[in-house]
């Protein structure tokens, strides 16, 4: 089970100089950062904006036109604190532009529509990550974007799902509370809040990967993926699985792909290789050489219980809620 105490494998990156070029974009984020909301603020606000749009409905019903005007202004004033409706919006009016062929307007609107997706958590996570994927143990990951649709690609695979192939997808694209498809927030114990300072789990849908040996009787799965903090996992729904994902330092992101590439170079020639006997003898002389620099301290490394990545938990309602599981 998942434990939110003890997640390991996340170190932070040297506190290195930054150049005044990289000084001046962090200054500028954090310029636009402070325009929205985010965590449970962000929700909070969400339902007081819905709650003011059904405030809108009884107004109109009663013929109360200046508290529609009231309510309606509001209402604006607090959608602009919502990254994720700024992204909508501007991006909506990109394409509008674009298609009069208005370029220079659309280009403006494209740099909006970018300057608030920096402030969408769900659109920052890209990169390798690491989480335990059953008995085949711990992979890694890669996760780019096309447009608004998560890919996280596989680095290190197994023999249902290999390296390369899709592990699963998310569809991020901007929804309001009210839309189709969009997905309340998971609500936590008392207890996990008070673990991680937040109420509220944010989460999306998505389709998970999964196949037979072989990567045969390969398909997709309904799934979701939920922000957790600076990580998240990915649930495959229908079978009740999911995986916890962290960020790996660089001496472990090193040292998957080595044990990866050894894992491969150790597997049996084909047959129909030519020069089977040689290229046997190549496999095995660098497999030996990647054994005597780093398998000691492979071994140490991924069973050493102070410094494995370790997901577990003992906060069993968490996991009752509709989207986690054990």
């Amino acid at each position: 089970l998942i434990d939110y105490n003890k997640l390991e494998g996340s170190l932070p990156l040297p506190n290195n100089d930054k150049s005044e070029e990289r000084l001046a974009r962090i200054s500028r984020e954090k310029r636009v950062q402070s325009l929205f909301l985010q965590g449970d603020d962000l929700i909070e606000l969400r339902q007081n904006i819905q709650a003011m749009k059904m405030g809108v409905s009884e107004a109109k019903r009663d013929g109360d036109l200046t508290r529609v005007q009231k309510l309606e202004k509001a209402i604006q004033q607090a959608q602009v604190m919502d990254a994720e409706f700024a992204y909508a919006m501007a991006k909506d009016q990109m394409e509008f532009a674009e298609s009069k062929g208005n370029t220079k307007e659309a280009t403006a609107y494209r740099q909006e529509a970018m300057a608030a997706r920096s402030c969408i958590p769900h659109f920052n996570i890209e990169g390798l990550w690491i989480g335990k994927y059953g008995e085949h143990g711990y992979e890694m990951i890669n996760v780019t974007y096309a447009g608004d649709t998560l890919i996280a690609t596989k680095v290190t695979g197994d023999e249902n799902v290999p390296k390369g192939e899709i592990s699963f997808t998310a569809d991020l694209s901007p929804k309001l509370p009210s839309d189709e498809g969009s997905l309340e927030p998971i609500a936590l114990t008392e207890a996990a809040s008070k673990q991680w300072g937040i109420k509220n789990l944010m989460r999306y849908p998505g389709k998970g990967h999964v196949a037979s040996k072989g990567f045969v009787n390969k398909q997709w799965m309904d799934g979701q993926i939920i922000l957790v903090g600076e990580y998240f996992s990915f649930a495959w729904l229908p079978i009740g699985h999911q995986i916890f994902f962290g960020r790996p330092s660089a001496e472990l992101t090193l040292k998957m792909l080595k044990k990866h590439k050894m894992a491969e170079l150790s597997k049996p020639a084909s047959h129909g290789d030519e020069n089977v006997d040689d290229l046997a003898e190549m496999r095995a002389f660098a497999m030996r050489c990647m054994q005597e620099t780093q398998l000691l301290e492979d071994e140490e490394y991924f069973h050493n219980d102070d410094r494995e990545l370790f997901f577990a938990s003992d906060d069993e309602k968490y996991y009752q809620q509709e989207g986690c599981f054990e």
